[in-house]
């Protein structure tokens, strides 16, 4: 039976590494990464004066349109941010029960739910990550290294396992770890608060009080260096994870305009949302959510994301002339095991094989998904010859090397990248240049890397980079398959 492979990552696209090269000499503010180019590159390089131009940095630093963002929101509750707003609390410790271990998709799944959670419960919500020497990963963080987290200029690969030589690359001592080195979290939900008696309470307290059973149900007091008692919900991922699930199952969850307040909304929005349920009242929350700002990278993510995504075949096709394109997302890897085997066993079996041992692919083929481009939507001129509707399609996928071979199998080809599907649809496909290299954070599969290669921090950072270069470009097509 035909099978889906992966390949191992292998080397870092020049595009991107010189991000890494150019970064270790930089200053720490970026205005000055581009000035520091030209010591490097030609002046007369037409590629890179574009490429690290970041007047577009905002358009980098979230999924959505920023258009569709009010600003207003985060700026307000930079005003108001008060220690005596700081009494209930809700924390979220990504690194507990080992949630950081999870791919991008998980990990950030799990944080929009500590926010419905935190709000829900009329908590101030914030992140609270294990100091630098407390992290199991190299560079204090499961994302990676970016060259802005370091001390001093390095002019040597961080590649060694040598103590001499991961001596030498020192994380500054503030520089943000964890989940917080890809997510900016904002004030509108932190409150501007900081982390709850600091003077009584470790981060191992912590992390024993969120990992227990009764974490969501039982709030611990605790009192700051001034008297004044916080109350704190601490939690994990796992268990917050299952009071979400059990809450939703049972239709615990009530809207209501203090909540939705707490998402950002205004007066009319948390009216509007008081009287929403199930499916509805989530969606308008994740809306508010999104109106607020949120999901929000780190300035070092939207730049990196900004001069990779620039360095694609594909923007140098849209990205001048700002062109809509379309987008799908092919996941298969180790997810066709369990995730993933029941929609495959159900395809099949519509097309007539019910032999679940012997189906013909272990995985949907890449043709399903074209599906979604219809013949009805062919449309006829005056002469009644039908009129072709050009379409960019970037295609993200962890099986790049069997899906080109899929789209060359193709009928109807007009070109090595382009077919005529359903008469009328010209569909151009475009790949993430480093797919074959580069597919999850943690190596070439959820467990790290299967011949048991080393890892580093910055190879961490570049598969990091990657995968949020696909995220952005999904996210911001004009149809998502």
């Amino acid at each position: 039976m035909p099978s889906s492979t992966q390949q191992r990552p292998s080397s870092i696209p020049k595009a991107y590494a010189a991000t890494l090269l150019l970064g270790v000499a930089m200053s720490p503010f970026i205005i000055n990464l581009q000035g520091s180019l030209s010591s490097f590159y030609p002046s007369s390089s037409f590629f890179l004066r574009r490429s690290l131009s970041f007047n577009d940095i905002d358009k980098y630093s979230t999924l959505q349109d920023v258009n569709d963002i009010d600003p207003s929101i985060e700026s307000r509750a930079k005003a108001e941010a008060s220690d005596d707003k700081c009494s209930n609390m809700f924390l979220y410790l990504p690194d507990a029960q080992h949630f950081s271990e999870h791919g991008h998709g998980s990990q950030i799944n799990t944080y929009i739910v500590s926010v419905l959670i935190g709000t829900y419960l009329n908590r101030k919500v914030l992140l609270v990550e294990p100091p630098n020497d407390m992290s199991t990963y190299a560079g204090a963080s499961q994302f990676g290294c970016p060259v802005d987290a370091f001390e001093a200029i390095h002019m040597k690969s961080p590649a060694s396992s040598s103590s001499t030589a991961s001596n030498s690359w020192q994380i500054k001592e503030n520089f943000p770890g964890g989940l917080s080195r890809l997510i900016d979290h904002p004030t509108w939900l932190s409150g501007g608060c900081p982390i709850p008696c600091a003077d009584t309470y470790s981060y191992d307290d912590w992390v024993k009080i969120a990992t227990a059973p009764t974490a969501m149900s039982t709030p611990i007091s605790c009192k700051e260096s001034n008297g004044r008692t916080v109350n704190v919900i601490a939690t994990g991922g796992g268990e917050m994870r299952k009071y979400f699930r059990s809450k939703a199952r049972s239709n615990h969850f009530i809207a209501n305009e203090r909540w939705g307040t707490k998402l950002g909304a205004t007066l009319t929005e948390a009216r509007i949302f008081s009287t929403l349920s199930n499916n509805a009242m989530f969606d308008y929350a994740v809306g508010l959510m999104i109106k607020a700002g949120f999901l929000r990278l780190q300035p070092w993510i939207a730049r990196d994301v900004e001069m990779f995504i620039k360095s694609f075949d594909l923007f140098q096709k849209i990205g001048t002339k700002n062109q809509v394109y379309d987008s799908i997302h092919v996941r298969r890897g180790d997810k066709l095991i369990m995730e993933a085997r029941d929609e495959v066993v159900k395809y099949w079996r519509s097309q007539g094989h019910s032999d679940e041992e012997n189906l013909p692919t272990n995985y949907i083929p890449f043709a399903h998904y074209l599906s979604q481009f219809k013949k009805e939507e062919c449309l006829v001129n005056q002469l009644g010859e039908v009129i072709r509707i050009p379409r960019v399609v970037y295609v993200a996928t962890d099986d790049p090397v069997v899906v080109k071979e899929e789209i060359a199998n193709l009928p109807n080809r007009i070109d090595d990248r382009t077919v005529l599907w359903n008469d009328c649809h010209e569909l151009s496909f475009y790949f993430n240049p480093t797919d074959e290299s580069a597919f999850h954070l943690n190596g070439d599969g959820e467990t790290g890397f299967s011949d048991g290669t080393e890892d580093t921090c910055f190879n961490r950072y570049h598969r990091n980079i990657a995968s949020i270069a696909d995220m952005v470009i999904l996210a911001k097509s004009r149809t998502f398959v």
